[in-house]
């Protein structure tokens, strides 16, 4: 939380998240480094909710820490990929979470559900 400190109440897609992003990815990164894997990648850019540019820049900027690692940029958003991605969780069984995971997220989830009279998450 000490990263995110002062960003408690940032929009989504606002800096806060560019940091969540970036965290998430420096970690990534890291792993992939240590680890010998050549390329990292995030279903974060698959979400309707979240910009893929902000992600893909996380990504990028990750990636580049490291001599020899790339990320794995793709359009997970067209019609097509939205649609496939749907029919494999449903597929599957896949449990579909309803915010991005952050605490912050699932506050402000929440305060809109309550809202628009809808359980809690």
């Amino acid at each position: 939380y000490s990263r995110m400190k002062g960003m408690e109440f940032d929009p989504e897609r606002g800096r806060r998240c560019t940091e969540c992003f970036d965290m998430r990815m420096e970690r990534c990164a890291l792993y992939a480094h240590e680890n010998g894997f050549d390329a990292i990648a995030t279903t974060n850019a698959t979400s309707r909710w979240k910009d893929a540019n902000q992600v893909d820049d996380s990504g990028y900027r990750a990636a580049a820490r490291y001599e020899g690692l790339q990320y794995w940029c793709q359009n997970w958003q067209s019609d097509e990929m939205t649609l496939r991605k749907y029919e494999i969780s449903a597929n599957e069984r896949f449990y579909k979470q309803e915010y991005c995971g952050c605490s912050y997220s699932l506050r402000d989830s929440n305060d809109w559900r309550k809202a628009n009279m809808i359980p809690k998450i």
